[in-house]
């Protein structure tokens, strides 16, 4: 096994997973025994956010350890540089052997060919890298380990012309069986290939990144997970359309009515397909660490980088700040050796995702200059919890909006000028119906939270790293993309 003298982590890191579709989080229909067993043998934070509900920005904050309005990432066109604040890179310098398997979606588009991506992520803490796209990555081929894979079964323009039909379809249409078997599914292809890594690795200890693209839309379970849940078990969600204004924009895009959910509970059954085949992944995960002997030694941590609205308030996908958007599961088990840690535990502590990136710092001994994370390890190695972890939680999306999030109320702003443009009581208003912005006896909760949280977060978090890289993708400007143009056309059905 690792070497006894220290820990190794396994970190889960899969995308647009929302934080109730969990079944330790009280949903009933969702089958997800290995992630339960996570929450059994560890803890799960009821209550974590990410800082920004979109990929680009939100990954860029747990690399960094830093808020939006510090690296200047808020969409999914730039990038800090890769010679910028890393937390992997720290625990490379700690001593941990770094390695990755799955989505990254952190540095600029590599161009057709990740393969010769190694150069990068070493600069970012990788010492072994294994990088794939994600799933609607359908502007181009580009070439990863995972898509030679599908090229040796012949699989890879099919998948692809699959890919472009859905998107065509529209975000009401797209979701729907795989037509890749389940060993051929991105999900499970990660999820394998992560256990063959655990299972062939030497005795030192390690940081091992699984990176999931699921259950990011389209939502495309395949059999027999497309089959496991009935449309009709699955709840509508929240019917009541949007009342942040800026959400309310984007309810003509998705056309989704307040009447007719069958559409909506079609999609939940297969979100929640995706959700049971990476569950069965970790739990393959699990397994191959308890052979080993490993679990007495290894943290296994299990999040993601934003939620999924899922028809809640008329809307789909992320970017809004509702709780289906912007909360996320957290599950952290640590290891056996810890026999005062709390086990099956639920901690209602507010915490924020960059909150994970410092405990891993802290449980490695590294160190990342201006990490405003706060470890999680006084809630994890103690019978006796902290009064308080932290007493509010933010997130912020392209310039425009920050959100303050107390216990108790939640307040989204316009981001330079700290207007207000909703106001939530999620005690007596837990699914966000009814905004109280403009009612005279929310005047001063308003003004409670700029100046007592908002106000002081933002005089203690300045801007500290460069303009970041914006992404430029060569293809767009092409006339001809052959490779594009015959994946769309459907022509190339093999390799």
């Amino acid at each position: 096994m690792p070497s006894t003298e220290r820990d190794s982590v396994v970190l889960i890191l899969t995308d647009q997973h929302r934080a109730d579709a969990l079944g330790a989080a009280g949903e009933p229909v969702l089958a997800t025994p290995h992630l339960d067993r996570l929450a059994a043998e560890g803890m799960r934070f009821a209550t974590t956010y990410c800082q920004s509900p979109v990929c680009m920005p939100s990954r860029t904050s747990f690399f960094t350890g830093r808020y939006p309005h510090q690296h200047g990432v808020f969409n999914n066109g730039a990038t800090v540089w890769p010679d910028g604040p890393c937390f992997v890179r720290a625990l490379r310098e700690s001593g941990l052997y770094t390695a990755v398997i799955g989505k990254l979606h952190f540095t600029w588009r590599h161009d057709l060919d990740m393969l010769v991506s190694h150069p990068l992520l070493w600069q970012l803490g990788f010492i072994d890298a294994h990088e794939t796209t994600g799933k609607m990555s359908m502007a181009n081929l580009r070439a990863s380990e995972y898509s030679e894979y599908l090229r040796s079964r012949d699989l890879l323009y099919p998948f692809y012309a699959d890919l472009h039909r859905r998107v065509a379809a529209g975000p009401t249409a797209e979701h729907g069986p795989s037509i890749l078997p389940e060993e051929a599914h991105i999900d499970a292809w990660i999820g394998d290939q992560a256990t063959a890594w655990l299972a062939r690795h030497d005795e030192r200890p390690f940081f091992l990144w699984v990176g999931p693209p699921g259950p990011h839309n389209p939502f495309d379970p395949p059999e027999p997970y497309a089959s496991l849940y009935r449309p009709k078990d699955m709840r509508p969600g929240i019917t009541e359309p949007a009342t942040d204004p800026v959400a309310a924009r984007s309810l003509p895009r998705f056309g989704i009515s307040s009447t007719d959910r069958r559409i909506v509970q079609e999609m939940r059954s297969q979100y929640y397909g995706n959700i049971s085949l990476i569950d069965h992944r970790v739990g393959q995960i699990l397994d191959v660490l308890q052979r080993r002997g490993w679990l007495e030694h290894t943290w296994v941590i299990y999040t993601s980088d934003h939620g999924e609205l899922l028809g809640d308030h008329g809307l789909l996908w992320k970017g809004q700040f509702y709780e289906g958007s912007v909360a996320v599961p957290l599950l952290i088990r640590p290891p056996d050796r810890l026999r005062e840690a709390p086990r099956g535990a639920v901690s209602t502590a507010l915490v924020e995702l960059i909150d994970v990136a410092a405990t891993l710092l802290d449980l490695a001994g590294g160190n990342l200059d201006g990490m405003q994370g706060k470890s999680l390890l006084p809630l994890l190695t103690r019978e006796t919890q902290p009064r308080q972890h932290r007493s509010a939680v933010f997130s912020e999306i392209d310039h425009r909006r920050l959100r303050g999030r107390p216990p108790r109320y939640k307040l989204v702003m316009e981001a330079a000028t700290l207007a207000p443009l909703a106001l939530w009581d999620l005690v007596a208003d837990p699914d966000e119906r009814e905004n109280l912005v403009g009612r005279p006896e929310s005047r001063m909760v308003v003004s409670d939270l700029i100046d007592g949280e908002v106000r002081p977060f933002l005089e203690r978090t300045p801007a500290d790293i460069g303009e970041p890289w914006p992404i430029v993708v060569p293809w767009k400007s092409w006339s001809h993309n052959p490779v594009r143009q015959a994946a769309l056309a459907g022509t190339l059905l093999s390799s």
